[in-house]
């Protein structure tokens, strides 16, 4: 019975209340911060994202480079304004292709060396 009464009467070590609410209040203030970073980090990411714009620049290079389209070139619909010129530098002559998102302003350009059998 005494070897009993030890085991039960023994103080058990804990934490205090004021050590659990000062933890708890620690990790709630570093998860707020994360939080506020990746919300911050993936709202840049969004207004930064042109890869709608670079699709459809590619797209209306492939349609010049399978002469489906003449330059010079401009479209504009609902979503995007693209226009297409030539133009020469150091005897080279180019194809710049531009898009421009209607919605966010963005502005994407792209530069080809001209097919060489046009003229």
């Amino acid at each position: 019975m005494g070897r009993l009464k030890k085991v039960f009467t023994k103080k058990l070590k804990a934490s205090s209340l004021t050590e659990v609410i000062v933890a708890t209040s620690i990790l709630l203030l570093v998860f707020g911060i994360a939080l506020l970073t990746l919300n911050n980090m993936m709202t840049s990411t969004l207004r930064s994202n042109t890869n709608s714009l670079d699709t459809e620049l590619e797209k209306i290079i492939y349609q010049y480079q399978n002469q489906q389209i003449n330059i010079p070139f401009f479209s504009i619909d609902e979503k995007y304004q693209i226009d297409g010129q030539k133009f020469t530098e150091n005897n080279i002559i180019f194809i710049e292709f531009s898009a421009k998102d209607v919605e966010t302003k963005k502005v994407r350009s792209k530069k080809i060396v001209q097919i060489s059998n046009e003229e």
